[in-house]
């Protein structure tokens, strides 16, 4: 079972790395940790480096032999193995460019419409919602023609519902309340 507030402790030790200075920085260990979390977690390896039955030092070998990372990142990797948490790797990645983004001032914002969006709209929406989170917004765009029109946005855990279908609901609960 996955534990994201470990995974977030061992993403803040690497951002503290990269912060340093003469460190790697923060793109080379975001990149070292993708490659982590591709090996520990995700590829025909990761049930092997997870075998507790198999002895420590081994799964830390094979680690070392596949990962071509920066030394710290490599310790970093053989730490979540001996801890039995190279199987969280990808959370790990996923909270260290959580902060580094944070850090940059880049938010996420999962855009869904019911009908494809130009590229055109989509930047409009970027930059509306840039100069509200006074922050710079990638997008990622979804449809779903269940919402009938309008946009629902979610910035991390804050989301506007502004659906043709939410607002329909509202008017039908107006409504019942009415009678």
């Amino acid at each position: 079972m996955a534990d994201p507030q470990a995974a977030k402790r061992y993403a803040q030790a690497a951002f503290s790395l990269a912060e340093e200075p003469g460190s790697a920085g923060f793109a080379r260990w975001r990149a070292d940790l993708a490659d982590i979390a591709s090996v520990l977690a995700e590829s025909g390896l990761s049930a092997g480096l997870a075998d507790r039955r198999i002895p420590v030092d081994e799964r830390q070998a094979l680690a070392a032999r596949v990962l071509d990372v920066q030394p710290l990142a490599l310790n970093l990797a053989k730490l979540l193995i001996a801890k039995g948490r190279s199987l969280e790797a990808r959370f790990v990645a996923n909270s260290f460019g959580e902060m580094v983004d944070e850090r940059e001032g880049i938010a996420h914002a999962r855009v869904t419409t019911a009908v494809e969006l130009t590229p055109d709209q989509v930047t409009a929406i970027a930059d509306r919602l840039g100069r509200a989170l006074n922050k710079r917004v990638q997008t990622t765009t979804t449809v779903d023609p269940a919402i009938l029109g309008g946009l629902v946005v979610r910035v991390g855990d804050q989301m506007v519902d502004g659906s043709i279908r939410s607002r329909l609901k509202a008017l039908r609960r107006e409504l019942q309340g009415a009678g």
